[in-house]
């Protein structure tokens, strides 16, 4: 089933389990319509039988009937807040527990950093906030429509044909414009999430960018991104502007219609009051009620099908491998073969045409400048996504296709950002390794430099609170969880950026001595020099070799690792590719 489909699949169930509390806005709600129903049948009566007449005590006794009729209409809106409250914000929280779930499990392979949590909580948000605006329109819009119908076919009905031809004019019109509508603003959501990672990149890496000279052509980058942007913006603004002659044509040529009509009804034997009757049912219920849903589908709608899509389009990672005999891979070499990589069909490749081989119980440091891709290489590596062309194997085996619960034995990636929680510390060390001993977690925990900081929170039964850990103190439980676990392809991405250089050293040393390929998304330049073989991305390129290859061979990289004070002073080659490279 389709991952968007499932999204509007939630929606639904969570209205339809929610029952007592949309009986009873319903309730509120034809109350509230009281007004649309009755507003020109009295206005008809108190002109007709009352000021026509000369009868102003008849008159004012109609109009009287009117002021009630909405002021029990405003005591049923204030009913109907909170009821469409107690039916949205429970879908919010199931909606982000639905979308956290899928992440933990593993199925949704997105690198959970600040901004992909930012943007995720967003949206949810935004489904909430669209929901609830859908929910009061539509509920609004049908009810104030039946009771209009309803008062206008009491009071005239044989001017009901002049109405209808606008009215479904204007509905197959607006129809016809949704797709175009809903292309245009998935098209500027996505324009302007472009911007936001081509200005987060180019400002969270403003100094390796510095460092290689790219700074015109980061520049450049950014002034596409927010070029493509504000073209987007214009095309959804010109559908709008669509949108709103559509409104006008199924709420004012109705009215206009009447008014046209006006004289020939008089000759058929209409009275004054029931025109004007009938052109307030017009003017302020059908009127409003046709721009207000047209606003509503248009905007709040359109928001929802969209922001749900951008949800589902979140699952990057492949199926969860058949339960089953567990695949083992065979050693633990590592194999990256022509992979690209991108996160959307129309987006830029963030890895193209990339191959490179780690060899058993090697040790590879992949460098470049931030935003470059080499954390989505990390994911690659680790089987939380699939690459769109190419494959990449650990011991002979996609990592992909080893289930998810066994892959840790094989396997381990960690993040910068390390996950702890709340339990003990032996709980926390033991996450990747239930089987571990007390003895080998305070051993891994030694070997990595975290024996200090467990000893200061108490030993291995201690608790735990995530809260009052620094982002290095939990650096150092990630680093030592990672080592007490089986597996024999550490991945570190940026996992002892908060660590100071000795500490880091001292980490990495650790899991260079432990059995098994390491690979380190380096941070400091330290961390390639320490490695056998080194990986430089940079963006449409990428060079692979030793330390001393890459510093005779490529420019990049010896800018990369030159002291500060000679940087830029002509160290290194030409950047000529060592193989094995990109093709």
């Amino acid at each position: 089933m389709r991952h968007d489909t499932v999204g509007w699949h939630l929606i639904g169930h969570s209205l339809v389990a929610r029952r007592k509390p949309l009986a009873g806005l319903a309730a509120w709600s034809a109350l509230e319509a009281l007004p649309a129903t009755v507003t020109g049948l009295l206005l008809a009566k108190a002109i007709d039988t009352g000021f026509l007449r000369g009868d102003i005590r008849t008159g004012l006794l109609y109009l009287s009937g009117l002021l009630l009729a909405y002021a029990l209409g405003g005591i049923a809106t204030r009913f109907t807040f909170p009821m469409i409250g107690s039916i949205v914000e429970p879908l919010r929280d199931e909606l982000m527990h639905a979308v956290v779930a899928g992440i933990v499990r593993g199925s949704d392979g997105v690198i959970a950093d600040g901004a992909t949590i930012s943007r995720i909580t967003q949206q949810v948000e935004s489904v909430r906030r669209s929901v609830a605006a859908l929910l009061n329109g539509l509920r609004r819009f049908a009810f104030t429509i039946v009771a209009a119908a309803i008062g206008l076919s009491a009071l005239a009905g044989e001017i009901v044909w002049l109405i209808l031809p606008p009215v479904l004019v204007s509905a197959l019109l607006f129809t016809a414009l949704l797709r175009r509508l809903a292309r245009r603003q998935r098209a500027t959501i996505e324009a302007n999430e472009r911007v936001a990672r081509e200005a987060s990149a180019a400002i969270g890496g403003h100094r390796d960018i510095a460092a290689f000279g790219r700074q015109d052509e980061v520049v450049d980058g950014v002034h596409l991104a927010l070029s493509a942007e504000r073209a987007a913006q214009q095309r959804l603004a010109g559908a709008t502007a669509t949108r709103s002659l559509i409104t006008a044509i199924g709420g004012q040529l109705p009215l206009l219609a009447l008014l046209l009509a006006a004289p020939w009804l008089i000759d058929r034997g209409m009275s004054a009051g029931v025109l004007v009757g009938a052109a307030t049912y017009l003017s302020a219920h059908l009127e409003p009620a046709m721009r207000m849903l047209t606003e509503l589908v248009g905007g709040s709608g359109l928001q929802l099908a969209v922001t749900i899509r951008r949800l589902a389009a979140l699952d990057h990672a492949p199926a969860p491998a058949q339960a089953g005999e567990p695949v083992t891979p065979r050693g633990n070499r590592v194999m990256v073969d022509d992979i690209w990589f991108s996160y959307g069909a129309d987006t830029e490749p963030v890895l193209r045409e990339l191959s490179f081989a780690v060899p058993e119980d090697g040790h590879l440091a992949i460098v470049g400048p931030s935003g470059i891709g080499k954390s989505t290489l990390a994911m690659l590596l680790a089987g939380l996504a699939l690459p769109c062309r190419g494959e990449v194997t650990v011991g002979a085996v996609r990592p992909d296709g080893i289930a998810a619960h066994h892959r840790r034995e094989h396997i381990v990636l960690v993040p910068q950002e390390s996950y702890v929680f709340r339990a003990t510390v032996a709980d926390n060390l033991r996450y990747l390794a239930p089987e571990s001993n007390e003895h080998e977690l305070v051993t891994a925990a030694e070997l990595v430099g975290a024996d200090e900081l467990i000893t200061r929170l108490g030993g291995l039964r201690a608790q735990l609170d995530p809260a009052t850990l620094s982002a290095g103190e939990k650096q150092l439980i990630g680093l030592a969880r990672a080592y007490a676990s089986r597996a024999r392809v550490v991945i570190l991405d940026e996992a002892s950026c908060h660590l100071d250089p000795a500490a880091e050293a001292h980490a990495e040393r650790a899991f260079r001595d432990r059995p098994g390929t390491l690979i380190v998304i380096a941070h400091r330049a330290a961390s390639a020099l320490r490695a056998d073989h080194i990986l430089l991305l940079d963006g449409t390129r990428a060079f692979f070799g030793d330390h001393d290859d890459l510093l005779t061979s490529c420019a990049l990289y010896a800018e990369l690792v030159a002291p500060a004070g000679q940087r830029g002073s002509g160290h290194g080659g030409s950047a000529v590719p060592h193989e094995p490279v990109c093709r």
